[in-house]
């Protein structure tokens, strides 16, 4: 596989191949031999054709330029292939400069990708911004008075807080200080949102609602929607004979799609100009049919009868029947007095959770295999020759602004890798990436010195870029800009935004900004769309801009509470009203009243003065650390506040750095903290991942979530998870997570996790007149 320097050397050469000394090369390009030699990929003789491990080599590395913004053409000539770039004239590109006060909501909302397939791909953008916007710059940041707060931890105390002044190296504490949002994840994202952008076409294969399998071929991608809980692929299938008007749009959801492959091919036909993700969400239905079931254990007074129940699908109505502890009927009456049955969804389903309890009870029957040996799941670092291939050109970018600034000195590295901590508040070390070019090639487009240059990787002191015009025009501008994936996931992140940051001008002029700076961005803003549906939703977001208390009612309880909303936060598919209960710091306080009238001596009994005198000097010696004050958050699901009223002007209230009051940060701490219990699960090769997930992004996706994992060889096999399981709730989650998964994820820990699932299938399954157990 191709270095990430001899990535670096192979873009610096086609993005000078005007000044090449031979006019084939400055007119189409480097040869395919001098291409192949620069990425390092050996071949018999020129021209020679490859094997197929180099090819799938070759094929990688011309991904990964593609993927750092290299848009390669490929020319054919009389004699052999070409290839150069195809890039915009340097002239025509505007620079996109955020402000401090647009990157403080950005560096907080491309957070929400975190844990996501996406996370590299959003830390990459911060990245990006960090090291190119005027804006931020540690001169521009001083002029502007950029200033954030601090806050000291101290224990059993309220923590302390300081105005500090703002740092470009510092830039990954400066951000909102309420995480709120939390994207759902899917395999297929990065895959859906580079076919989007690049106009790739794909094959897939679905399954339907009832559980069919088919395959489309030639499809390209015309946007992208979140909503209902779901994320949802709009596609065009091939144009044919018909105009872009005539297109239609057909909408599937993507946890259906059980294997996707994206190919080079490009759709050449525009995407359909009437197509608006807006006006598409209003026509995707639920697909709803109902499901007869029963509850094989129902209350004391309750028959057991038959009810109904939504279902959306065969797959899907077998998992949630599960889940629920419900069996779904073999057949239902549609009209008793006919004599007819329906078969079709009832049917598919009723078979669905028959195979469904098979399998997971086979898989949970008898001991679990367990693992030797755990080992910690640290935070993924910049190791990958796409990142650092990045991470060099935006280094070079920010040298080459140092050195206007500072009269054509090079940049010191002590200075310029703390910058990259804005994403996971590591530096980066620029290092290796420099002396691999150095120790590679004779002709170094940089300066930098080597602070023991006998040494056998010496350390880098500094950098200087030494490019002519025309190489640093197109290398420093063009690769340090968003690549059209990048900027895909960025416009929809801000279509998050929009609706979370309710009368917030940021997202809209953030928006602006980048139309002028990237064309496209006006066609991304009309076909990918963040839009959670929740029925409160609008009440909430005009209660939030209105900056007024509420009093709503909520869940099962009548009273009302008065409270102080904040946010609105999404979390797992649920939308959440953040704020201040009133309610609960009243009754807190009347708590401590009472408290204190019991405590406090009645009159004429009041202690002599030696001995009030003995009391303190005792306090004094053994004294404990001040309480923390309670604070009184909460966060309330949309979909349980039954009504909303104006309360007058709501009250302020302090919310600092560390504020982890949010669903967010409550399920994260849970992930991360060793002193609540943990699930560990064994990750098993199948088919019946969620969404054709593969085994390996189903791996990567709960090593993500881990906190520590145990492996064969290379592979992963088994994670731990901790979790927080107040009344039951968390056992309760886990075992739901494992029945979803239909086989790819095995509890092998702790026993009586393992065992409640096992009893919970077992009674399933042998309540059933047609069980797996009698066949």
């Amino acid at each position: 596989m191709s270095t990430a320097a001899q990535l670096f050397m192979t873009l610096n050469r086609l993005a000078t191949v005007a000044e090449a000394p031979d006019e084939a090369t400055r007119r189409n390009g480097i040869s395919r031999d001098e291409f192949l030699s620069l990425l390092g990929i050996k071949t018999s003789a020129p021209g020679a054709a490859l094997s197929e491990a180099s090819e799938r080599a070759f094929e990688r590395a011309k991904q990964t330029l593609r993927d750092a913004g290299a848009r390669i053409t490929h020319f054919t000539t009389d004699t052999s292939g070409r290839y150069r770039l195809n890039a915009e004239a340097p002239n025509s590109l505007t620079a996109w400069n955020p402000t401090a006060k647009e990157f403080f909501l950005l560096n907080a909302e491309l957070r929400g990708w975190e844990g996501t397939e996406l996370q590299d791909e959003a830390y990459r953008i911060l990245r990006k911004i960090a090291l190119t916007s005027e804006h931020l710059t540690d001169e521009a940041l001083t002029a502007a008075n950029v200033t954030r707060i601090e806050e000291i931890k101290r224990d059993n105390q309220p923590p302390l807080t300081k105005t500090v002044k703002q740092r470009a190296r510092d830039l990954h504490a400066y951000r909102e200080h309420i995480q709120r949002l939390h994207f759902s994840d899917d395999p297929h994202l990065y895959e859906l949102f580079t076919a989007y952008a690049q106009r790739k076409t794909l094959n897939f294969t679905y399954q339907g609602s009832g559980g069919d399998i088919k395959t489309y071929e030639k499809v390209s991608v015309a946007g992208l929607i979140y909503s209902y809980g779901s994320w949802y692929l709009v596609a065009h299938f091939p144009l044919g004979n018909k105009t872009p008007e005539e297109r239609k749009t057909y909408t599937y959801r993507t946890d259906r799609i059980r294997s996707l492959d994206v190919f080079s091919s490009i759709d050449p036909a525009p995407i359909n100009p009437a197509y608006e993700a807006r006006t598409r969400l209003k026509k995707i239905s639920g697909y709803e049919e109902t499901l007869t079931v029963l509850d094989p254990n129902p209350g004391a007074e309750d028959p057991a009868a038959p009810f109904t129940v939504p279902s959306y699908g065969a797959v899907d109505s077998a998992i949630d029947a599960t889940c629920a502890g419900w069996l779904i009927q073999p057949h239902h009456d549609a009209n008793p007095a006919s004599g007819k049955t329906l078969t079709g969804r009832q049917q598919d389903s009723h078979a669905a959770q028959r195979e469904l309890l098979r399998e997971l009870i086979a898989l949970h029957t008898g001991e679990p295999e367990t693992p030797a040996k755990w080992f910690p799941t640290t935070q993924r670092s910049r190791n990958d020759a796409l990142d650092a291939l990045d991470d060099l050109i935006l280094a070079l970018h920010r040298a080459d602004r140092w050195a206007d600034v500072h009269g054509e000195t090079p940049m010191p590295l002590n200075k310029l890798n703390p910058l990259y901590r804005v994403d996971n508040n590591n530096a980066a070390k620029l290092d290796k990436i420099i002396n691999a070019i150095y120790d590679e090639f004779d002709e170094v487009p940089f300066y930098s010195e080597a602070k023991d240059p006998d040494a056998a990787n010496p350390a880098r002191l500094n950098l200087l870029p030494e490019f002519s015009d025309g190489a640093a025009s197109l290398t420093l501008l063009n690769y340090t800009r968003l690549t059209d994936t990048e900027l895909a996931i960025l416009v929809f992140t801000l279509s998050a935004a929009d609706l979370m940051y309710s009368g917030d001008p940021r997202p809209a002029a953030i928006l602006a900004a980048l139309a002028e700076a990237y064309p496209r961005t006006t066609d991304y803003a009309k076909h990918l769309l963040f839009a959670p549906e929740d029925p409160r939703l609008q009440e909430a977001r005009a209660a939030l801009a209105s900056g007024r208390a509420l009093t709503i009612t909520y869940g099962t309880r009548a009273a009302e509470r008065v409270v102080d909303p904040v946010a609105l936060t999404l979390h797992r598919d649920r939308l959440y009203l953040h704020a201040w209960c009133r309610a609960s710091e009243a009754r807190h306080l009347a708590t401590l009243s009472e408290d204190a009238a019991a405590e406090s001596p009645a009159a004429g009994e009041a202690k002599p003065a030696s001995a009030a005198g003995e009391s303190a000097s005792t306090n004094s010696t053994s004294a404990e650390p001040t309480p923390v004050e309670p604070v009184f958050w909460r966060n309330f699901r949309l979909t349980r506040i039954s009504s909303y009223a104006p309360a007058g002007e709501a009250q302020p209230h302090y919310i600092g750095p560390n504020h982890d009051s949010t669903v967010n940060d409550w399920h994260a701490k849970q992930h991360k903290t060793t002193t609540n219990p943990s699930v560990e699960l064994r990750i098993h090769p199948t088919d019946h991942t969620p969404g054709g997930e593969t085994l390996e992004n189903l791996t990567a996706t709960y090593k993500r979530r881990s906190a520590e994992h145990a492996r064969k060889g290379t592979k992963t096999t088994h994670v731990r998870v901790h979790y927080n399981n107040i009344a039951g709730a968390g056992d309760k989650n886990i075992i739901d997570t494992v029945i979803a998964h239909r086989g790819s994820l095995e509890i092998t820990g702790p026993a009586h996790l393992r065992a409640a699932l096992l009893e919970h299938l077992t009674a399933l399954a042998n309540a059933n007149p047609a069980s797996p157990r009698e066949n």
